[in-house]
């Protein structure tokens, strides 16, 4: 069973840029069809690489002090854990905000430091999760977990998403047990007292390293004799048990006969057990037969639109810049940024970030080119559905909403 792909060595060009592939960059070498094939929601997967610096942009020790160091923090955007429990917010937060002092105290005694959500504040992460978002269309989180020399933050336990583990910097020894759960749904968390059973096997996860854990796969980690900083990717992605509940509650909606009661006297003794069968046969064929399951697709993935987002952050620096917009001035779409278009009556809309812009059907081969294009273009390119003012009208707004950059 391989679980360890060919070793990779330091290589500047494999750095990741804007518009790169970024699922093929966290698991190169491992090519993306083979993970899919053989690792994605079947078994854990080790990519090991001689290239210790290969995650490092991900994130620095300047962005961990400035979301600490700043009084911004709140204790929902750090925590300290320990094998032994998690320390009370009490002891390192006053006021509403978390004590930059204490919490270096705490991780000096021995407690790990996680940051959560940090991909609301540093671009790469969000970079990260936004192509992943769309690679899986799935919501991604990260949380960073900086741990102290020889310190266990989480004793054995199962998540209920799949996640993957980029080793930034130090080594983590990471112990596997048997799966107690089997791709368990959101309501069925590892609870505190299971035994996790014998280590099923044990491995370092070293600078450059990325581990993938199944939900539901019992792990701990410990770190070696120095201290070790990893970003945890959380997949939150939709299950098929989500759509069909949100199927029959939409359903539901528009067919009086499901929101009837069930039949009176069901639990008594002698109602009969074909009965039951022949009721539950009729309403899920009501379910079929005259709802659109479509509703609920384009729900979850406006869910997904919403939230795989880039951060924004040249909104002003692109308005105001000095040079004015010109028939020849460059433009490129932001990079990471889902869009929906979509030409509908006499409007064409673009929905991204939660947002819909609406626009003159004309506009739509010009809003088309623009939102699809994959690199960067003059503005004089667009279809000539618009004359110039048109086309820098067009240019102007998309800029200004976020969708376009100037280069």
């Amino acid at each position: 069973m391989a679980r360890n792909p060919p070793l990779m060595t330091d290589d500047a060009t494999r750095r990741p840029a804007n518009g790169r592939d970024w699922f093929a960059w966290l698991l190169d070498p491992l090519p993306a069809a083979e993970f899919e094939r053989d690792y994605h929601e079947q078994r854990l997967c080790h990519i090991r690489r001689e290239a210790s610096s290969y995650y490092a942009e991900l994130l620095s020790w300047t962005d961990l002090d400035m979301v600490l160091g700043t009084h911004s923090a709140g204790p929902g955007d750090i925590k300290l854990v320990r094998s032994d429990g998690d320390v009370p917010h009490r002891d390192y937060s006053a006021g509403g905000r978390v004590q930059p002092l204490e919490v270096a105290r705490h991780f000096d005694d021995g407690a790990t430091v996680i940051f959560n959500q940090l991909h609301k504040r540093v671009p790469a992460l969000a970079r990260l999760c936004v192509g992943l978002g769309q690679c899986f269309s799935s919501r991604v989180q990260t949380n960073v977990y900086l741990t102290p020399p020889d310190a266990q933050g989480f004793n054995p336990h199962w998540d209920t998403h799949d996640v993957f583990v980029l080793q930034i910097s130090g080594t983590k020894r990471w112990f596997i047990y048997d799966t107690k759960v089997r791709l368990p749904l959101r309501g069925q968390r590892f609870r505190r007292g299971i035994a996790p059973g014998e280590v099923s096997e044990e491995f370092e996860l070293g600078p450059g390293d990325v581990v993938y854990l199944p939900r539901g796969l019992m792990h701990a980690a410990r770190s070696t004799s120095e201290p070790s900083l990893h970003v945890t990717l959380g997949l939150t992605a939709f299950t098929w048990a989500e759509f069909l509940v949100e199927t029959v509650a939409a359903a539901a909606l528009e067919e009086e006969s499901l929101r009837r009661n069930l039949p009176a006297g069901f639990a008594r003794e002698g109602f009969p057990a074909g009965e039951r069968e022949r009721l539950f046969r009729e309403k899920l064929a009501s379910v079929q037969a005259r709802f659109d399951p479509e509703a609920v697709w384009r729900r979850f993935a406006g869910e997904v639109l919403a939230s795989d987002v880039p951060l924004f952050t040249d909104l002003f620096s692109q308005r105001f810049r000095k040079t004015p917009l010109t028939l020849g001035s460059r433009v490129r779409r932001r990079p990471g940024l889902l869009t929906e278009a979509a030409a509908e009556g006499e409007t064409c809309l673009l929905r991204f970030s939660g947002r819909e812009l609406q626009l003159p059907v004309g506009a739509w081969p010009a809003l088309r080119f623009a939102v699809a294009a994959d690199a960067e273009f003059a503005v004089e390119d667009l279809p000539d559905c618009l004359d110039a003012q048109g086309k820098l009208t067009l240019v102007t707004r998309l800029v200004k909403e976020g969708v376009l950059q100037r280069s």
